[in-house]
């Protein structure tokens, strides 16, 4: 319990209950294909790319539009948040769909209390580096995967977000309504008419109480720690290697010394500082347990 009374826990759970993320007007989802339509790219590619039928876990679930459109092809699928408002708003989804096969939980990810090796796909973006505890909660990832289970783990990367910090700056001393939209369009590609949404995610970017940053070979050593085997990345980690929209997630990389070594990792995160840069400096690795 001690995971849901810590400082940062609580100053972190308090403004997302202020800040539900990413935040959503219900009225725009007409119909279960309007889930579909207004789905991310990265959540139609994991959805294209996961069995039905498969057990699936969004640890840090926000308000829940990522495990309710992966219950759509017949997923036995877990959301869990501790933001008691988001997962309200998850449930409002979940009910005016009757989705009988996506269940919300609130827990905290420092302090699960799931059961052991339960879940064939774990999901976890963007939560770990605004907790205590980064390393915890990937042990706790660790423990409700299956064995051969697939992690999928998303942060904000050391290198990547040095743009970020330096427009958070520039903001918080020349705060005005347009420069917040200029910074806002930078990360998400086009501004909705849902101003709402549009504070929330500013809050998320630009006045969270609390974040850590990591580098590709901090978290591939939990991964060696775990027994997981690195798998995937987005974007990739291989030096000189485009993104795909077409991406195998699930294709083991092989070896290679010219790809996989600490100075490659780092030309690879220098260049994140610039193409990264739109998107906050996060990436997304993928792992299976052994």
């Amino acid at each position: 319990m001690e995971a849901l009374h810590d400082k940062i826990s609580k100053s972190v759970k308090d403004f997302y209950e202020k800040n539900p993320f990413p935040g959503f007007d219900l009225n725009k989802y007409k119909n279960k294909e309007d889930l579909y339509n207004q789905a991310s790219w990265y959540g139609k590619l994991v959805d294209s790319q996961i069995p039905y039928g498969k057990d699936v876990i969004d640890v840090g679930c926000g308000t829940g539009q990522l495990a309710c459109f992966l219950a759509l092809k017949r997923r036995n699928v877990v959301g869990v948040d501790f933001s008691e408002n988001s997962i309200a708003d998850a449930i409002s989804i979940k009910e005016k769909f009757n989705l009988e096969n996506v269940t919300f939980k609130i827990a905290n990810v420092l302090d699960l209390g799931l059961p052991v090796e339960s879940f064939d796909y774990v999901f976890c973006n963007g939560v770990l580096h605004h907790t205590r505890d980064p390393y915890l909660g990937f042990k706790n990832l660790v423990k409700i995967a299956r064995k051969g289970g697939f992690i999928f783990v998303g942060l904000y990367n050391t290198y990547g977000r040095l743009i970020l910090k330096l427009r958070r700056r520039v903001v918080s001393r020349f705060l005005n309504e347009k420069l917040k939209d200029w910074v806002l369009k930078k990360q998400l590609g086009k501004l909705e008419d849902d101003r709402d949404k549009r504070e929330t995610w500013y809050q998320d970017q630009y006045v969270h109480p609390h974040e850590s940053c990591h580098t590709i070979s901090e978290v591939l050593g939990w991964f060696e720690k775990n027994g997981i085997t690195y798998v995937n990345s987005i974007p990739p980690i291989e030096i000189f290697k485009p993104v795909s929209s077409n991406e195998k997630l699930f294709s083991k990389k092989r070896k290679n010394f010219f790809y996989y070594n600490k100075a490659s990792y780092l030309l690879v995160q220098l260049a994140w500082i610039f193409t990264q840069s739109a998107g906050g400096g996060y990436f997304i690795i993928i792992g299976q347990k052994k």
